[in-house]
């Protein structure tokens, strides 16, 4: 083998649990791998151990000077080094020893491949809200690599990019550091400078990820994922199309509505209101219906948590647009799996016609009662 890996790590925490196998990694013969550890966080401290590993030869370690969010965080550290290849973990995988002798011969093997994406397996939920989390595919792509054979973007918990690849092609500082948006929009962008080729995924490649606060119920980073991915039209508008407004959009449409209807129509005002409630009993029932029909479990708790990540990330992605007065771009969604296709309102899947039944038996009861 003759190349070389920038094994690169952002950290807010530098958990030695974590951290200390990833630099303590098995070397492949013949390949020079370097490791890019930056901490996120000014005011933390490495530890003795993980200091004892710094050598500014094969293990570099910087600290921002302020808390930059993990995307312009990873640019620090790939403008560090100068490898062939760039490999992206996240402080909080648990690595097999051989992590990088799998990176490294899919090197060799592939050398044509722009990139390679690992796969993250999860611990098997033990909550209703990790199961609702497993089942309603928000985590899909941390399993990608075990599903198709290649893809256009992956999770940079575990993915090894070619470096002449990504060209100059930087993660973006327009999106919030709270993060959401950011790998999906990277990513896509190299894609997109070399002949829009997917990255071939690697399942072999395999890390260990552990469940977020302890597999308990915790909406803050959907809401922000919804934030950050709200931005992805913006910065590829070619992926993005418009469907029907989902349901915070329609009951944030329905109470502008409400409020022009009471200055000027108050006697449709109960009209409005038996509108608004219908449009959130019809989205818990085609939830539950495609939520059942993927996953074939009848849990009321985990079909609850299921709703209510779905209407917490699409209020995220609501807001998201809403603060930059992107006012437009309700109704926008985004081609993540790389398609450019800007036929609206095209995609059709249960939940949808479960929608397409509902709606016009709520408008023709409200046209029967109120009209």
């Amino acid at each position: 083998m003759n190349l070389s890996i920038d094994v690169v790590i952002p950290s807010f925490r530098l958990d030695e649990k974590y951290i200390l196998p990833m630099l303590r990694l098995r070397k492949p013969a013949n390949v020079n791998i370097k490791f890019y550890l930056v901490a996120d966080n000014p005011s933390l401290v490495p530890s003795p151990a993980i200091q004892s590993l710094v050598d500014h030869e094969n293990v570099f370690l910087s600290v921002n000077p302020e808390n930059l969010g993990s995307g312009l965080t990873r640019n620090n550290g790939m403008n560090a080094g100068n490898g062939d290849w760039i490999l992206f973990l996240d402080d909080d995988v648990l690595v097999p020893d051989d992590l990088l002798e799998t990176y490294a011969r899919a090197a060799v093997q592939y050398p044509d491949e722009i990139g390679f994406i690992g796969l993250v397996n999860l611990p098997k939920p033990t909550t209703a809200f990790t199961k609702a989390l497993t089942v309603s595919g928000s985590l899909d792509i941390f399993s990608i690599a075990g599903k198709k054979a290649s893809f256009a973007w992956g999770a940079t918990a575990n993915m090894m990019i070619k470096r002449s690849a990504a060209d100059n092609i930087q993660f973006t500082g327009k999106i919030p550091k709270t993060g959401g948006g950011e790998e999906v929009d990277f990513f896509l962008k190299i894609r997109e400078r070399n002949q829009y080729r997917n990255y071939k995924t690697l399942p072999q490649a395999a890390v260990q990820h552990p469940w977020w606060n302890n597999e308990q119920p915790n909406y803050r980073k959907p809401f922000f994922y919804g934030v950050g991915n709200s931005w992805l039209g913006d910065l590829n508008p070619q992926y993005a199309y418009y469907d029907f407004p989902n349901t915070p959009e329609t009951l944030l449409l329905s109470l502008l509505a409400l409020a022009i209807t009471g200055l000027l129509k108050p006697m449709w005002v109960g009209a409005l209101l038996v509108f608004m409630a219908g449009v959130i009993l019809i989205e818990i029932i085609a939830s539950l219906i495609q939520t059942i029909k993927r996953s074939g479990t009848g849990n009321v708790q985990i079909l609850m948590y299921v709703i209510t990540l779905r209407i917490v990330y699409e209020t995220g992605l609501l807001w998201g647009k809403l603060s930059r007065l992107r006012f437009g771009k309700i109704g926008e969604r985004f081609h993540d799996n790389g398609i450019i296709n800007k036929v609206y309102f095209y995609r059709s899947n249960t939940y949808k016609m479960v929608k397409w039944v509902l709606y016009p038996l709520l408008v023709i009861y409200i046209l029967r009662h109120f009209v």
